[in-house]
């Protein structure tokens, strides 16, 4: 038993090191966002703050490993920050009104609809565009799979029986957690008199996720790097379109993201369907 708890410790510390856990918190923020921006009648707030504490948990295991490297950068843009540097400034500052709105959303989201301030339902938007590329994004983790099975620290029924699982259940669960957000989004446009802009809304969000894609992987761009360095990445996403190869690349993102979104979106409302006849006492082969 020792033996087989030192392959998996071994797997975990030297190869996975968390990342998809981590990238699986990231990818159900939007979700979570759009359940409030979009729907806030679906899910009570017990419910919504529970699985906010889940949410946490799962951020919180994927991020576990790296603390100590965390608090140390903490530590370090704290103290650039007290010299006066604008950047650090700048992002410290966007730090603490990220994990202020957290905390707010958290505790009571954005309140009931009619209560609800327009610059507040607008930040609440931002915030869910932003943080949505993350949720596909995790399509692309396949990468750390790749690397813990050919990196020969792994024994094979580590990497079958925990490895491979793991980031098959993130990866379905993070794509599944983007079609319910944008699903959320098409309710709210349908019960708004927009039903005509829930496909085009579709096809734009697509393409803004394969573009945040493209730039989170290959250009190592995070989501709050549109606040604190907006414009560089408006330059290198200037620079990404003028270039074949990368537009090439997004556009190839946004055709699979497409076609997997729509696989998914049918699944998704097949399985709504037929809760809905268990409901009411019907067979779905009535």
């Amino acid at each position: 038993m020792a033996l087989l708890y030192q392959d998996i410790v071994i797997a975990l510390n030297n190869t996975y090191s968390g990342w998809i856990l981590w990238n699986l918190f990231l990818a159900l923020i939007p979700l979570l966002l759009s359940f409030r921006l979009f729907r806030p009648q679906a899910l009570p707030k017990p419910w919504f703050r529970a699985i906010c504490g889940i949410v946490g948990l799962v951020g919180l295991s994927g991020i576990w490993s790296r603390l100590p490297w965390i608090v140390h950068n903490w530590i370090s843009l704290v103290v650039e920050a007290s010299t006066g540097n604008s950047r650090a400034l700048l992002r410290l500052g966007w730090l603490v009104l990220a994990a202020g709105f957290a905390l707010g959303l958290g505790r009571s989201g954005f309140g009931s609809r009619e209560g609800r301030r327009a610059w507040g339902w607008g930040l609440g938007v931002g915030v869910f565009m932003a943080f949505l590329p993350n949720a596909p994004y995790l399509l692309t983790d396949i990468i750390h799979l790749i690397r813990g099975l050919s990196s020969g620290q792994v024994a094979t029924w580590v990497a079958a029986l925990i490895f491979v699982p793991l980031h098959i259940a993130a990866i379905l669960v993070g794509f599944e957690a983007y079609v319910l957000s944008i699903l959320n989004l098409a309710f709210y446009l349908k019960q708004h008199g927009a039903r005509a802009w829930i496909l085009p809304t579709e096809l734009l969000i697509h393409a803004f996720c394969a573009l945040g894609i493209y730039l989170g992987r290959f250009i190592r761009l995070n989501s709050w790097d549109l606040v604190t360095a907006p414009l560089d990445v408006l330059t290198q996403t200037l620079n990404l379109l003028s270039s074949k190869r990368p537009l090439l690349v997004i556009i190839l993102t946004f055709l699979i993201l497409t076609g997997l979104y729509w696989l998914m979106k049918q699944v998704t409302l097949g399985l709504k369907l037929r809760l809905d006849y268990a409901r009411q006492g019907l067979e779905a082969l009535d």
